[in-house]
Formats: C-alpha cells, structure tokens, sequence
C-alpha cells in the first residue's frame, strides 16, 4: 500500500508515496509550506475554492461582504489567510470511515482534521466548523489491489447566522 503523510497547517496532504515514489507536488518540511506555498501544494482550499469577483459577495443574508483581496480586485482561495495557511486541529479517528462509492476497502484508515472560521474570517460572514477526513486503504480491481486515498468535507454553519458560502476542494 501507498503511505500517506499530511500535514496539520492547512490539513495538508504532505505525501502519497508508490514503490517509493511520492506522487504530490510539495515539499519536505512545515517552514517551507508557509514560506513558498504560493500554488497551494496540498492545501485544503476554502472557505471558497477560485475567484470571487472584485472580493465582494453581493446580496446574501440580504446584505453585501467585502472580502480580502489577494488576487488583484479579487478573493482567491479564501483570501490572505485561507484555510490553506490555517492550523487545523487533528481529530482522532480509532475507525476507518466508510467511504460512499468505494466498496471492499482494506487497511483502511481515517486521518480527520477539524477547523474552526469565526465570522468574519477573510471578510466572510459567519462562523463555520470545517472538517476534513482523509481515508487511505486498499481496493481490489480487476485481481489487483490498487491503493485509494478518498477525501471528504463537512462545513457546518454554526452561531445563529442564516447563511454562508463554501466551496472546499483540496490543491494535490
């Protein structure tokens, strides 16, 4: 089976090694992730993954947000200090999670990061608990056995606010 290394800043997937081999663009160590990660090696993108344009979101909650701007006018990947270029919390997982679609997994196991976006982080507006779960394991295809890295988010909108965006992807 492949390893699989991650990272807590940014719930960054850090290496997926076959035979050897790391097959994720990043780098070695945390200090050169928050030094040179301009293309987001890895990264858990959010709160929202592309460009919004001119860092504005118009009419939610019936109101318009000024985001911060990092990509000329515009909000990129959740802005100065998305999730990518945030500490996520480890979250302890004794089980291998489930994963929908994929059936037979073996030597499963789950690695969950947990992150807390207060309201107005970046300029977006309410508070979020974001999760992101990492499951790696072994499926049988065709009498080979292939390795499988799934990745699932949850973002729940807590502390009265009505509504919010998000659109988390991951940058490997």
């Amino acid at each position: 089976m492949a390893s699989v290394s991650f990272l807590p800043l940014g719930a960054i997937i850090q290496a997926v090694k076959v035979d050897g081999i790391n097959i994720v663009q990043g780098f070695d160590n945390p200090e050169q992730y928050q030094q040179h990660n301009h293309p987001y090696f890895g990264e858990t993108i959010g709160r929202v993954a592309n460009r919004i344009k001119d860092a504005t979101i118009t009419n939610l909650n019936g109101q318009s947000y000024s985001l911060a701007e990092n990509n000329g006018p515009n909000n990129l990947h959740g802005g100065n200090v998305g999730w990518g270029k945030k500490l996520w919390t480890e979250i302890e997982c004794p089980t291998a999670r489930e994963v929908p679609g994929i059936e037979g997994l073996t030597a499963a196991k789950t690695t969950a990061y947990g992150l807390t976006s207060k309201d107005g982080d970046e300029g977006f507006p309410g508070t979020v608990q974001a999760t992101v779960f990492y499951t790696a394991g072994l499926q049988k295809i065709n009498g080979r056995h292939v390795t499988v890295l799934a990745m699932e988010y949850e973002a729940e909108l807590t502390g009265g606010a009505e509504e919010t965006v998000i659109n988390m992807t991951n940058h490997s």
